[in-house]
């Protein structure tokens, strides 16, 4: 029978911040994507938080397509970022 480990708190922890950062990403993806209110509070301050964690994807890789340019700039940050929780949380599980 296999038993199920359990997580320590740092774990989830790490695992729940790198999930965080990349739900930032993809929101502020989807949002620029869809043209939605660019110049409203919540698109903005989703930008304000998403540029930082893009770290240095946006313009890593370029392509002539701009809906394509932004999904590989913020789409690779929020991989990353999913990554590097979910390692984060594996040592320190």
């Amino acid at each position: 029978m296999a038993t199920k480990k359990r997580q320590g708190g740092l774990a989830v922890l790490f695992h729940g911040v790198g999930f965080l950062f990349a739900a930032m990403l993809v929101l502020h993806l989807l949002f620029l994507l869809t043209g939605f209110a660019s110049d409203g509070p919540l698109a903005g301050s989703v930008a304000q938080a998403a540029e930082p964690l893009a770290l240095f994807f946006p313009g890593l890789l370029s392509v002539d397509a701009p809906a394509l340019q932004v999904l590989l700039d913020y789409g690779l940050a929020a991989c990353f970022w999913v990554l590097v929780g979910g390692l984060l949380g594996r040592v320190f599980a």
